[in-house]
């Protein structure tokens, strides 16, 4: 690496299940591409505290005025879920406590975590019934969600009320992380394939 790069970047070490400043042992930038927006940046990293090596990518971004390398993917090990980048800051932060909730086999939790997801995400859209089944009824009635999608999300809400109200209920390891997968590709629908869509239709349209 060159000596004005970082020697560090902060990253989720899959193997101390924590967050950890690792450090960066090589760099290889992939510049084959007329458009500097294509280049890939690689960081082969190792976890300070159990020396596990980690794989990262990222891209290039423009604010404006400068050109930087930001995170695009962890490719090793590669992670159990992936966050689209495109999904709100806000439901990026509720799917993480979501995850970790998970990783900590607290199975309860996580369920809870995804019922609040969908209410997050909800409130983002500018829906706020009385109840959340009301509003999923109403992200299906003016088209964020399919009908697939509206049936996934009505089962999180279902599962959401048990956990939260249902002192007796359980939720195994298995059905917690179906529940997280359900809840991720809403999202991942919604902001990334849906928007994409949305787009290339209007585009063929002009």
């Amino acid at each position: 690496m060159e000596n004005n790069e970082p020697t560090s970047i902060i990253v989720d070490c899959d193997n101390c299940n924590a967050r950890v400043q690792a450090e960066i042992v090589a760099s290889f930038a992939d510049t084959n591409s007329d458009d500097l927006l294509d280049y890939i940046n690689y960081l082969f990293c190792r976890c300070p505290s159990c020396s596990s090596p980690i794989l990262l990518q990222q891209e290039y971004d423009y604010d404006g005025v400068d050109l930087f390398w930001k995170f695009k993917a962890k490719l090793y090990p590669n992670p159990s879920f992936h966050i689209n980048p495109v999904i709100p800051e806000q439901l990026q932060k509720a799917l993480i406590e979501s995850i970790q909730c998970y990783k900590s086999k607290a199975n309860t939790a996580t369920v809870i975590m995804c019922r609040r997801t969908i209410e997050g995400f909800c409130s983002l859209k500018g829906i706020q019934e009385v109840n959340l089944d009301k509003s999923i009824k109403r992200l299906r009635d003016e088209g964020y969600i399919n009908e697939q999608l509206f049936e996934w999300a009505n089962e999180l809400r279902l599962s959401g009320n048990e956990a939260a109200h249902n002192i007796g209920s359980e939720f195994s390891l298995l059905d917690s992380k179906d529940i997280l997968d359900f809840t991720i590709a809403i999202l991942d629908f919604t902001y990334s394939f849906k928007d994409k869509f949305d787009k290339f239709k209007a585009r063929r349209a002009s």
